[in-house]
């Protein structure tokens, strides 16, 4: 009786040791399929440069991102706002914007809503 238990209690850990590895592979598997989905996602604000002085009343913000949604901006880390796709690129006219220093960030977002990449902020200067 007592080595039925021990048999017993020995395939219980063996179990138990194999249920953990099949999950840990699953989480495993599932964080190479959203590695997989976002390597080909990108974003980038092509312009203004980094610190770039603008001058004027109007500015277009320019947009390079990968076509799995939409683009949206952050001027100082403000509302979202939505850019307009055409001729390859994301666009955004900014204007009313006041003198000095703004960070502007963009964002790729899936057509569920969900956010894929986000920019770091760029900084540029109204003068």
């Amino acid at each position: 009786m007592v080595i039925k238990a021990l048999k017993k209690k020995r395939s219980l850990k063996k179990a138990t040791t194999k249920k953990e590895t099949k999950l840990k592979t699953k989480s495993i598997d599932e964080k190479k399929l959203e590695l997989k989905n976002n390597c080909n996602s990108y974003i980038v604000i092509d312009y203004p440069f980094e610190s770039e002085n603008i001058k004027g009343f109007h500015y277009v913000i320019r947009v390079g991102a990968s076509n799995e949604g939409y683009v949206e901006l952050s001027f100082n880390n403000g509302e979202w706002l939505p850019c307009r796709f055409a001729s390859g690129y994301w666009w955004f006219d900014w204007s009313y914007f006041t003198p000095g220093d703004h960070f502007i960030s963009a964002r790729l977002v899936n057509p569920s809503g969900d956010v894929i990449l986000q920019t770091e902020n760029r900084k540029c200067r109204v003068c």
